[in-house]
């Protein structure tokens, strides 16, 4: 038979099952002969690797069914593609296949920074199949140890850390079972360092107070910014984020969509919001209103006073001349405010906690105040203040025990 006709008796066959593609091919290769091609994942060197099968099929319809029954048959019995691939090797491919493309930019930079500095170094030259639970459960034991960090800062890694690198591991390992590289995680196996959460930080009424009096002598900037922390529990990123398209002045509305971060390698980056719930319109108090229309003129002002030489942002928050604000930067400025005015010690992300402790005390509802946060459900809420809720549930017994005695008492 001629190239030509056995090329032209080619057929492909494609099988979809829980979300993969396993692409297959069946070639006539003599009477009553067919040759099956299933591609399954990749070798060491990042190519794919096929297997290949020859069966006796009276005609095409039967080596189809065949061919549909050899795909099953690769991925049931987890064939590798090759049992000599490095995991630096593998990270290669997921880098390049995944996460360059499906990762948000500042996780996955954070990513590549841990591989880089903590992760190849000692575990990249071995094969994915020599790496087991004991090989990570030494890693990790490794990186808590004084010594270990490569910022030249004493100690080790923190439990945060390591569970980071805990969790990025598996996602790799992960990616190989998928693609049938691999047939086990060894991640999945072990458990990382205990993170143990540490109370939110945040300024009870009366230190608000003091707060905003002291943002009274500071530049209309930093102080509008701070007080929309206070006022809408908005996290830094999407403060940053905000247009002027955003603000709605007649109806007294933020629309919130997108946030503005720092990624190293790839400057500042605008972003969809963190979860779904997170796009939310938050309704301005009249003191919030008055402040960002205070505000708008006065950027209105600078704007005609430069001219051309302002930059064209269409940003509430930027720069003296317009441009674009690092997002590190009000958080910078809010520790040097604090530090000056001898406040309590908190981030600027403890404003956002601030805000919704203050509206739990004051009875405000948990899914309420977790609309207004933009937490992906009120479970969440109630997690991070949990201190908060008790209070508010104490109050409303409180409120029920003076019910029930004056009724009484009558």
């Amino acid at each position: 038979m001629s190239l030509r006709k056995r090329l032209s008796l080619r057929a492909f066959f494609i099988a979809k099952k829980k979300g993969d593609f396993y692409m297959g091919s069946i070639e006539k290769r003599g009477k009553d002969k067919y040759r099956l091609t299933v591609s399954s994942g990749f070798k060491s060197d990042g190519t794919r690797k096929y297997i290949r099968k020859t069966v006796q099929a009276k005609n095409e319809r039967e080596a189809r069914k065949k061919l549909a029954l050899f795909v099953a048959e690769v991925e049931s019995n987890n064939i590798t593609a090759d049992s000599n691939m490095k995991f630096r090797n593998f990270v290669d491919i997921w880098d390049k296949n995944y996460a360059e493309t499906n990762l948000e930019v500042k996780t996955y930079v954070r990513y590549k920074d841990l591989l880089r500095i903590n992760i190849l170094p000692v575990i990249g030259d071995m094969k994915l199949t020599d790496i087991k639970p004991v090989t990570l459960l030494d890693f990790y034991k490794s990186l808590s140890k004084d010594g270990a960090r490569k910022d030249g800062k004493p100690g080790g890694y923190s439990a945060k850390t390591i569970q980071h690198i805990h969790r990025l591991i598996s996602s790799v390992y992960n990616k190989a079972i998928e693609w049938q590289i691999i047939g086990i995680n060894p991640a999945l196996h072990i458990k990382p360092p205990k993170v143990v959460k540490k109370e939110v930080e945040f300024y009870s009424v009366e230190e608000v107070r003091i707060l905003i009096e002291a943002l009274e002598k500071e530049h209309i900037r930093p102080k509008t910014m701070t007080m929309l922390a206070v006022y809408t529990g908005m996290r830094r990123s999407e403060i940053l984020a905000l247009k002027w398209e955003d603000i709605d002045f007649e109806k007294k509305v933020i629309y919130v969509n997108k946030a503005a971060i720092y990624a190293s390698g790839y400057g500042r980056v605008n972003k969809d919001t963190k979860t779904v719930r997170s796009n939310r319109i938050i309704a301005m108090s009249e003191t919030m209103c008055d402040l960002m229309k205070k505000y708008k003129e006065w950027q209105d002002e600078i704007r005609n006073f430069l001219l051309n030489k302002w930059e064209g942002s269409d940003f509430v928050f930027t720069n003296d001349f317009g441009g674009t604000l690092h997002p590190d930067s009000i958080s910078v400025w809010f520790r040097r405010f604090i530090k000056r005015n001898n406040l309590k010690y908190i981030t600027f992300h403890g404003l956002r906690h601030t805000a919704a402790t203050l509206l739990l005390n004051s009875g405000t509802d948990v899914e309420t105040v977790s609309r207004i946060l933009g937490h992906s459900s009120s479970n969440v809420t109630s997690q991070i203040y949990l201190h908060s809720a008790n209070a508010v549930r104490a109050e409303a017994m409180d409120r029920l025990d003076k019910a029930i005695n004056n009724n009484f008492n009558r």
